[in-house]
């Protein structure tokens, strides 16, 4: 028998975070703030830090530079970075080229599925 969870009260919190200032934002070490106070806040809950999800308007070193300050507090503070982009395809954006298509955002929430332990019907499996 499947074990149910209560999904208004998680046990893990996946903070994702968007590109609209990531193309202008001239110091990228706020991100590592935010990691640092919400684990602070949340202390009984699983915190992940999720990459930025690749974008039209930024280049891939910019990306690359937060996400690596990502991983360097989910590191330090023992947590689990979650790199959006490993799931990700060209083909899974809208034809806008910022916004995930269907595919996409089904890949995105498989993803995050398996990092909060859930299976896709929300029922709780095995972490991988």
């Amino acid at each position: 028998m499947t074990e149910k969870r209560d999904l208004c009260s998680p046990e893990t919190v996946i903070i994702q975070v968007g590109t609209n200032d990531l193309k202008t934002a001239r110091n990228l070490d706020f991100v590592m703030e935010e990691v640092y106070y919400g684990r602070e806040e949340t202390p009984e809950l699983q915190t992940c830090p999720d990459g930025v999800l690749r974008h039209r308007d930024v280049s891939w070193g910019r990306t690359g530079a937060l996400d690596d300050r990502y991983n360097w507090v989910a590191n330090a503070l023992r947590l689990s970075f979650v790199d959006t982009n490993s799931c990700i395809e060209d083909g899974d954006f809208a034809t806008d080229r910022l916004h995930l298509d269907g595919r996409g955002k089904r890949r995105l929430g498989q993803l995050y599925a398996r990092v909060s332990g859930l299976d896709v019907e929300g029922s709780a499996g095995s972490k991988k």
